[in-house]
């Protein structure tokens, strides 16, 4: 309802105000009828009826929606600025521009960083582990092959351990084509399992081809 007599406030506003000058005319006449002198009669119609300009502000309030006026006032106060002071408007478009635009590049970074979910198979189960000894000051420190191989056999809370080296190396794809420089990860036999990633072409890597000496093999990923 209070939407509907908003839009209809014109109408409501005008018929109001012809009410309000009806009953002003008619007590006006009323009390020149009883002898008294037109300006004074007129004063006490006013008297007895009220403020007629409170009583159409009244009205007017009735069928308003206080948040649109409010808005529509500041819409109207920023474009009079706008207007008288043009480089000031400029200038405060602009630095609101770059603060949303800032403020939409930290949330981008926010949510693709510690929001969105690991685009692995349930990846609240991943954990990542670590060498840490504030002590000795050292922290975030990878395991040996033979402390990762001991882990790995006396294991009870995880049901796979994997690893990886964090330095990439630089190596070079050859085949049909030029040759190509590529970033490449040393990685468990295993570690794909872990993440629970299979490969879109061929096979994944086999536990002989992770032992000292076995087969030197590769998986090419494909560039996304």
């Amino acid at each position: 309802m209070a939407w509907r007599r908003f839009f209809r406030r014109r109408r409501r506003v005008a018929e109001s105000a012809r009410d309000i000058q009806f009953h002003l005319d008619t007590e006006t006449r009323d009390n020149i009828a009883r002898g008294m002198q037109p300006g004074e009669a007129h004063a006490a119609a006013i008297r007895k009826f009220g403020n007629p300009s409170l009583i159409r502000e009244e009205v007017y309030r009735m069928h308003s929606i206080g948040f649109l006026e409010t808005a529509w006032q500041d819409v109207r106060y920023s474009l009079r600025t706008m207007r008288k002071s043009p480089v000031f408007a400029l200038t405060a478009v602009l630095i609101l521009t770059l603060g949303i635009g800032a403020n939409t590049v930290i949330f981008t970074v926010i949510r693709a960083v510690l929001l969105k979910p690991l685009e692995y198979r349930e990846p609240d189960r991943l954990l990542r582990l670590s060498i840490d000894s504030p002590s000795q000051g050292y922290q975030d420190l990878g395991f040996t092959q033979l402390r990762f191989e001991q882990m790995s056999a006396s294991a009870r809370s995880f049901a796979a351990l994997g690893c990886f080296l964090i330095a990439t190396e630089d190596v070079t794809l050859s085949g049909q084509s030029a040759p190509e420089a590529l970033k490449a990860a040393r990685v468990s036999a295993n570690f794909l399992q872990v993440l629970g990633v299979n490969p879109i072409l061929g096979r994944g890597f086999l536990p002989e081809e992770d032992r000292p000496g076995g087969p030197a093999v590769a998986m090419i990923s494909a560039q996304l």
